[in-house]
Formats: C-alpha cells, structure tokens, sequence
C-alpha cells in the first residue's frame, strides 16, 4: 500500500546513494518505509512487509533512465533504520509488552461443553494447542493439541490424569471463567524452559515484526494485527480479558498460522519439499499410489486455489503431497511435500484435537506450518541482516 508523504513524521533516514534514501516513518499507527527518490523529489511510503521478498528489485527513475536496487542494497539501510528509530518507537519496552500478550493468545484453549462438541469439532475451534472440557460444574479437563517431543511428553504425562471425558489422559485444572489462556499454567512454563526454541524464543521477533509492519497475513494490504498491537499495548490494562480479545479477533489470521507451525514444530523438521513439472507423474514413477484429491487454499500464497492429492507409497508407508495451481503461471512448477508413515499419523493426531482425524484440515495445516515456518526464518533474516551476511546469501 502506497500511502502520502504528509501522513507521517519521519523518525529516521538512511542515505544510499546520491539518488536513492530510505526513511523511516510513522502516523499514528506503525512504522512505514519511505522511498525517497532524490533525483524527483518524490516519496512512496510502504509497510516493511515489502522487503520481505528477497527478489524484488527497487526501480527508481533517473531523469530519462531506470535505476535498480538490489534487494541487498536496500537491507542495510532498513536494520540501520530500525536501530536508529527503536529509542523513538519505543520499540524495545512496546515488543517485550507484545511478547507477553502474544504468550497470553497462543496459549487460549477453544472450550467444549458437550461430549458432541469433542468428536465432531467445529471449524472455528480447530486453531488450538488446547482444548478445553468446560463443563459448568466439577473440574475442567485441558487436552494438549500439539505433536511433542520427547522432553515435552515427560513433563505433560507427569501433569496429566485419567478421566473423562477422553479415554487419554488430560490436565485437570479449577472451574473458572471463559477464555481464559494456560500461558500462566506450570505445565506450560516447564516445557518453554525444556524447549525455549519452540516456546519461547520465537516471541521478541514475531513481536517485534508486527509492530514495525512485517507479513501478519491480514488480507489484501492491510496490517490488522500490528495495528491493533499500537492501538492496545501502550495501554496499562493490555493484557485484560477485553484487550486479549479484540487483539485475538484482529489477528485471527495471523495467530492460525503460528498455531500450525508451533502445534506440529518437531515434525516439521522431517518434511522433505521438493518441485517437479508435474507432482502426480513423478510420485507415481515413484511407487506412491493416490488416496485422495481436494482443493484447497494455500495460506501465505497470496490465497492461490491449488489442488492437493495425497498419494502413499504401499511398501514404506510415506505419505507425500502433489500440489498443483489450479491456474499456473509460466514457468510456475508442482510442490511435492512428503512424510514418512509415523510422521503423518502423528500429525493428524496433533491436528484432530481428540476428535475424528482430518487428513483434508491436516494438510492445510502441515503447508501453513511450512509456510510459517519459511516466514520466521526470512524474518530473522531481515531483522538481523549485516553486509556480511548478505555477502555470503548472495
């Protein structure tokens, strides 16, 4: 989105060359980046999810000739920015607010009050490392909904009961007040010290991306989630029940797509991608057979349609996926995603909540955990970005 000079104070600037700066800026809400073509006089201000595609070239004119910039180019100055701007922003006190309140709504179960609702779970209850058993009186009974690793699965077996209503073991916790969030609950607290790498660390710089305008996913070119993160954690009651809530609502989309990647985090690491010109011929030539075939919207793909068949090979028990655009563009090739037997029994039992299992929300899940996940990585990227590195990428 290109917004008007006039909208914003600029807060910081970097020099690239005699015909080329970069500012820094801000209204009311968050940070942009200015473009600011020396040669014309001439500012274009987008949000700082533009430099997260690492192939994108900056054209600018020169008088009668185009001049471009490597993405390269334009890293430094955006880190130098953001250093020189955070004191400005407050940048470091409002992120580490975020991070606390991040941690309060990723951790809030979806809740079931009826032995229907845990078998046949609703659509807009599946976005959950928790679910909840919240009958109105007698203890509530929280599942985790999540694959585990194995210094997780001793912390959560030790916390857990038989009982019901599921035939598994679950936490027993008080009967309380809806929502409420396990973020504060010791079981939550021991796995993020046993596994700060899933738990923990991701948090200052998922924080602080939304906050200065990185991807949330909103939709078109809007920023729902980072702006509602300037609107409330200034605030002293940031983390109270309405906060959390309107703060959830604006970054519904954003939020599912970190769910997916933190619920099925250890077997992410296990996926093999791979691109063919045609997916079905190639897992075919293979030995993999076709199980099933549906449509479905890739999250993070600018909201592509592709058709997804699922396809296992009989002797091994892999399960891979042929992902193909329902309208390609040229030179647009197949992604093929591909598990081994366990792996996909485990994520479709992470992703089931204790209810049926889904193979069809499953997959939507693993490629918005995959898709996350190639997110966070381009975003430390971004947000640690030096010279030498780029030397080195390039």
């Amino acid at each position: 989105m290109l917004l008007a000079s006039s909208e914003f104070m600029v807060l910081a600037e970097y020099e690239v060359d005699d015909d080329l700066s970069l500012l820094l800026a801000r209204g009311e809400g968050m940070p942009r980046l200015g473009i600011y073509n020396l040669n014309s006089e001439k500012k274009k201000y987008v949000p700082l999810s533009w430099i997260e595609n690492p192939s994108r070239v900056l054209k600018i004119k020169v008088g009668r000739s185009t001049k471009e910039y490597q993405m390269s180019s334009i890293m430094e100055g955006v880190v130098s920015l953001i250093s020189g701007s955070a004191e400005a922003l407050s940048l470091n006190s409002i992120a580490w607010r975020g991070v606390h309140l991040l941690g309060d709504l990723i951790h809030i179960p979806k809740s079931a009050r009826s032995d229907a609702d845990l078998s046949l779970i609703a659509e807009n209850k599946r976005d959950t490392l928790w679910y909840a058993y919240t009958p109105k009186r007698g203890k509530w009974r929280v599942r985790p909904c999540f694959a585990v690793t194995d210094a997780e699965k001793s912390i959560l077996d030790a916390a857990m009961e038989e009982g019901k209503p599921w035939p598994s073991p679950a936490i027993s916790i008080e009967n309380g007040s809806l929502p409420f969030t396990m973020r504060n609950a010791s079981v939550v607290k021991e796995i993020s010290l046993a596994n700060p790498a899933r738990w923990s660390e991701f948090m200052l710089p998922v924080a602080k991306s939304m906050l200065l305008g990185f991807s949330d996913w909103s939709g078109g070119t809007g920023h729902l989630f980072g702006e509602a993160l300037w609107k409330y954690l200034p605030a002293q009651n940031y983390r109270s029940d309405e906060v959390v809530s309107a703060v959830a609502s604006a970054g519904r989309s954003f939020l599912s797509k970190l769910i997916a990647y933190l619920r099925l985090w250890p077997l992410l690491e296990n996926v093999q991608a791979e691109q063919a010109p045609d997916a079905i011929k190639l897992l075919g030539e293979r030995g993999l057979k076709k199980r099933e075939r549906f449509e479905i919207v890739v999250p993070n793909l600018d909201d592509k349609q592709f058709r997804v068949t699922r396809l296992v090979h009989e002797e091994s028990g892999a399960v891979s996926f042929g992902i193909t655009p329902t309208t390609r563009l040229p030179g647009e090739l197949d992604r093929i995603i591909t598990f081994s037997g366990d792996d996909w029994e485990a994520c479709l039992e992470a992703c089931s909540l204790g209810g049926e299992a889904d193979p069809q929300y499953t997959c939507n899940s693993v490629l918005a955990g995959i898709e996350t996940k190639n997110w966070y990585t381009r975003l430390v990227e971004c947000l640690t970005w030096t010279p030498e590195r780029g030397e080195e990428d390039s």
